[in-house]
């Protein structure tokens, strides 16, 4: 069997013809759910996308796809099903993980005082975020400029492969750049924007050295998480998208 075949089979895409949604009676209730926020930009493209903002870039597919991965890899009960929040929405705090996918993309992620207020809150009493798929120097300016408004007392900071997010459930020894689907389905360049093309893994950490935020510079978990079953993207990428999403709620649940 090759790799990926083992990757697929691992993660349910060879099980069954239909990729139902449904838990079957009395399975038991949802310890995870993957949370996407919804969060406010100035993405004049992202008007045209699902949900009407970069936010939705890849929902619900990559999401759900996911979901089917983490419950068969980690026996973890997960909420099989796409579950997205807004930065003030009460709910906020009933999950441990939020995702945010684009947030440099156009006019970037723009959060006013209050959300920045709600999110600033939510993290600081255990959430953890992770932020995904922004390329080159514009998206990272367009980003840190967010992140010095939610953290001005917190730096970000390159996280090193000895950092135990990369070893609490995967050992992941190397940070790969994981393009979008149209690079690796072309073979071509693994990188969007020439201004920087090092994938790199940011973190932002409090007083005890929790991470509370992971950014995954220079890649794109989620289009190799929502086309993994496709031949032509490759495995090598879509498994580390995994090992290393995986990582992510593992710590973000134990921690």
């Amino acid at each position: 069997m090759t790799a990926r075949a083992v990757l697929l089979l691992c993660i349910g895409l060879l099980v069954s013809p239909c990729f139902s949604t449904q838990k079957p009676p009395g399975h038991a209730s949802p310890e995870f759910y993957f949370t996407r926020l919804i969060y406010p930009s100035g993405d004049f493209f992202g008007g045209f996308r699902r949900g009407g903002g970069s936010w939705a870039v890849d929902y619900p597919e990559a999401d759900y796809k996911f979901m089917w991965g983490v419950e068969r890899m980690t026996n973890i009960s997960v909420h099989p099903n796409e579950n997205a929040v807004e930065v003030l929405d009460p709910r906020l705090f009933d999950f441990p993980y939020l995702y945010i996918v684009e947030p440099g993309r156009g006019g970037g992620m723009n959060l006013n005082p209050v959300q920045v207020k709600q999110l600033r809150e939510y993290l600081d009493r255990g959430g953890f975020l992770h932020i995904d798929d922004f390329w080159g120097l514009y998206e990272l300016s367009n980003f840190q400029r967010e992140m010095r408004k939610l953290f001005p007392d917190r730096p970000v900071e390159e996280l090193t492969l000895d950092n135990e997010i990369f070893h609490v459930f995967f050992e992941v020894d190397k940070v790969m750049q994981i393009p979008g689907v149209q690079a690796a389905c072309n073979g071509g360049r693994t990188w969007q924007d020439p201004s920087d093309t090092r994938p790199r893994i940011f973190g932002i950490t409090d007083n005890n050295k929790r991470v509370k935020v992971v950014i995954t510079y220079n890649s794109d978990l989620g289009d190799a998480w929502e086309h993994m079953d496709e031949p032509c993207y490759p495995e090598l990428y879509s498994g580390q998208a995994y090992r290393m999403g995986i990582n992510f709620i593992v710590y973000a649940m134990s921690h």
